[in-house]
This record gives C-alpha cells, structure tokens and sequence, in this order.
C-alpha cells in the first residue's frame, strides 16, 4: 500500500477540525456528560412553546410542558405533577395549606353544629351505600380519588362518631341510673 501525503494532510486536518469543533462546543451552551460549570443563566430546555421531553433508550419518560405541568410516563400531563404509574415517597408527602384545608372538619365540635339523628344517618349510609362526604365509587372511578377531602371527609366521620358515642354515653349513665333505682325500689319493697 502506498503513502498517499496528501490523503493524510487531508484526514488531519478534519480530525483537527472535528477535535477543535468538539473544544469549542465544551466552551459554550453545550452540556457535558461528565457535570458542568453552570452560572444562574445556563439552563437545560427550551425557549419556545415546545415541551422539554426527557428519553431513555428512545422512550419517552417525561414531559415538562409550556405551562408547567410535569409528566412522568404520560405524554399529556394535566395537573403540576402527573405520574402514570405508582408513587413512592421514603419519608412524608406533605400538603401545604389549600382552600379545602380551610374546609377542615374541626367546626363538628362547635357547640352549634347540627349533628344529623343516628337513625338518620344509618338510613342514608344504608341508601347510599358509603359514608357520608365521600365520594361513592362511581364518582372516584368517574373523577378520581381527590385525597385532602376523602382525608376530610373521613376525620368530619370520625368526629361525628365521637359525638354520637357521646350522646350513647349520656343514655347508658342516665339509663344506668334509672335502673339502679328502680333496683333500689324493687329492693325496698
């Protein structure tokens, strides 16, 4: 095989070109796989109404879109964070104060609150088939399971089961009562 100089002039000087092409990317807006120096104005997105789309092995994962919203294995992501799949969290998921915490269900322990007959109640568990300010199963398999009011909604059950436990608690001492003076009737007799 024969030397040919001007071939190899010809392949160094693209190889130059390509290597000197690579050093000057590593000098401006490119990102390097091995970490970067960043100031507060280099970011990783887009500039324009394009979603920010992040691939593993040609699929698609998540989805930042224009307005917002994140999706994890969802294309079309609806709300801040939309997760198609299941949630793991190590510690604690917490809400911070919302309108529906404003709604919380301390107000049962009002001394004005009207707290519906037991038999009432009963009657339209009975009818309705599920508690009281919880969603029926149609409307969570209609709309989903909103968690702070069905949380709600289960404390306001709760605190009216200690109501109703009081007002049992009043029958039996007064029912009690009654009976250990008709005792003491019967006795005297």
């Amino acid at each position: 095989m024969m030397f040919n100089s001007k071939k190899f002039i010809l392949i160094l000087i693209i190889l130059m070109m390509v290597n000197y092409q690579n050093c000057f990317a590593q000098q401006t807006n490119s990102w390097l796989t091995n970490g970067n120096i960043a100031s507060s104005s280099d970011f990783i997105g887009t500039t324009n109404t394009q979603a920010f789309i992040l691939k593993s092995n040609n699929n698609e994962w998540m989805r930042i879109t224009p307005d917002g919203n994140v999706g994890i294995s969802t294309t079309s992501p609806k709300y801040k964070l939309d997760v198609h799949g299941s949630i793991r969290a190590t510690k604690e998921i917490i809400v911070e104060k919302a309108d529906s915490l404003d709604k919380w269900p301390d107000f049962v322990f009002n001394p004005d609150y009207n707290l519906q007959l037991f038999s009432a109640r009963l009657e339209l568990i009975k009818s309705q088939k599920h508690l009281p300010y919880i969603p029926s199963k149609d409307e969570i398999n209609s709309n989903g399971l909103q968690i702070s009011e069905t949380i709600s909604g289960l404390v306001r059950n709760i605190e009216e089961l200690y109501l109703y436990i009081e007002q049992m608690e009043k029958r039996i001492q007064l029912l009690e009562e009654e009976n250990k003076h008709l005792k003491e009737m019967i006795e005297n007799q």
